[in-house]
């Protein structure tokens, strides 16, 4: 008896509670549909893109109040997400480029979600999207490409009469020319290790291609023997002295601003810089342009390095995979926005070009007269990655070219 009285009050105390929990809620009105809601994690390493994503994600959550979407970036966000990796801890949504072998070692290990079949699938480009086939299958979607050229600052060009270079011959020409007219020719911010190589990957994107990479990766070709990588280095050096005095103090924040400010001719960079550099600049779109990077004396050899700037994968083994194939189809179908705000070309099929600057360098991409970025298809993924940073920017300091072609050929050794 006494057993049973106790349950009886005691299941009279939790209904009142729970009756004085449902009048809180009435009142309060949301407790409920909070403790409801998914939320999604999205990694997202595009540090120039947070703003823009953050109005996306404001409007998915409007038009789905029952899912959020937790946008996380951090510095080296590709690293963190190499170590997230190796512990477990996969977001739900992540940025990944096709081809390189992070992407490959995830497919075959099974980290990543099979989207082939989604609808969404077929309004992306098929000769960027299929980068993503491994196995026969596609575990990421393309929704943005980036583009890699020269700004420039066109009161200074027009000042002094120049015009945009096609050739070598020319762009070095304007190098002379500005730097006899006292004007700074060139900024760079190589204190990032990380900018180095959008200056220097120019020549390597140009001279190799993925067959050449595959044979490379396999140890048939030694750099400290190959005249193409010592011509690269050359031309490297040749540039390198144009830059601002301090250019090896001088980061990746300072660059923007001096070039944004007007201090210097030229600048090399990608165009996931623009939403950054007309913050600082509100004439921006009227005083500054974009051409390709000259690195031949034959203009239709020259290229213009675009890889997938923003591409999607989904963990295999998120806890949400409806609502976020959710956001990724949302995504898709907002390309045209997501462009316009982002300073990007698009992935996604019948997205226009519609940024004055990046129209610089659209004939290039338009024409397919483009290279993917080299660093995609080395051994070592990011990790070779971060060590050719590191072994560019020492000889940036020393500009020793057999020292750096050793040290290049001894790295990329040790990852095959």
């Amino acid at each position: 008896m006494k057993k049973s009285f106790y349950l009886l009050a005691s299941s009279a105390v939790l209904l009142a509670l729970a009756a004085c929990g449902n009048n809180e809620e009435s009142a309060s009105g949301s407790n409920a549909e909070n403790e409801e809601r998914t939320t999604v994690e999205f990694f997202q390493v595009k540090a120039e893109a947070v703003d823009t994503f953050n109005v996306l994600i404001e409007q998915f959550e409007e038009e789905n109040p029952d899912i959020e979407i937790d946008q996380n970036t951090v510095p080296d966000g590709m690293t963190v997400l190499t170590t997230r990796f190796s512990t477990g801890d996969i977001p739900d949504l992540f940025i990944t480029y096709p081809v390189e072998e992070d992407y490959v070692l995830r497919v075959n290990n099974d980290y990543l979600m099979d989207i082939t079949d989604e609808g969404f699938i077929d309004d992306i480009n098929p000769e960027i999207q299929d980068r993503y086939i491994e196995n026969g299958r596609m575990y990421g979607a393309a929704l943005s490409l980036n583009a890699n050229g020269v700004l420039y600052n066109k009161e200074i060009f027009e000042s002094n009469n120049i015009e945009t270079p096609e050739t070598w011959d020319e762009f070095t020409a304007i190098f002379e020319e500005l730097e006899a007219a006292g004007e700074t020719p060139l900024i760079m911010g190589n204190q990032n290790v990380d900018q180095t190589s959008i200056f220097n990957l120019n020549f390597i994107a140009q001279k190799f291609d993925a067959d050449f990479w595959e044979r490379f990766n396999e140890g048939e070709i030694d750099i400290t023997e190959d005249e193409e990588w010592r011509e690269a280095s050359e031309k490297m050096l040749e540039i390198l002295q144009y830059a601002q005095s301090d250019h090896m103090g001088t980061n990746y924040d300072q660059g923007n601003e001096m070039f944004a400010g007007g201090e210097g001719a030229m600048y090399f960079m990608g165009a996931w810089v623009l939403p950054t550099l007309r913050e600082m600049n509100p004439d921006f779109n009227e005083n500054f342009g974009y051409f390709p990077f000259p690195q031949t004396n034959n203009p239709e050899e020259n290229v213009t390095i675009s890889g997938v700037d923003v591409g999607l994968s989904i963990a295999e083994d998120t806890e949400h995979p409806e609502e976020t194939l959710k956001f990724v189809e949302f995504l898709i179908e907002e390309a045209q926005q997501f462009a316009n705000m982002d300073g990007s070309f698009s992935a996604v099929e019948g997205v226009e070009v519609q940024d004055e600057v990046l129209e610089g360098l659209s004939p290039h991409v338009e024409n397919n007269q483009v290279a993917n970025w080299p660093n995609h298809y080395w051994a070592g993924g990011t990790a070779a990655e971060a060590d050719f940073r590191s072994h560019t920017q020492n000889f940036f300091n020393h500009e020793d070219i057999d020292q750096y072609l050793a040290d290049l050929e001894s790295m990329f050794s040790s990852y095959r």
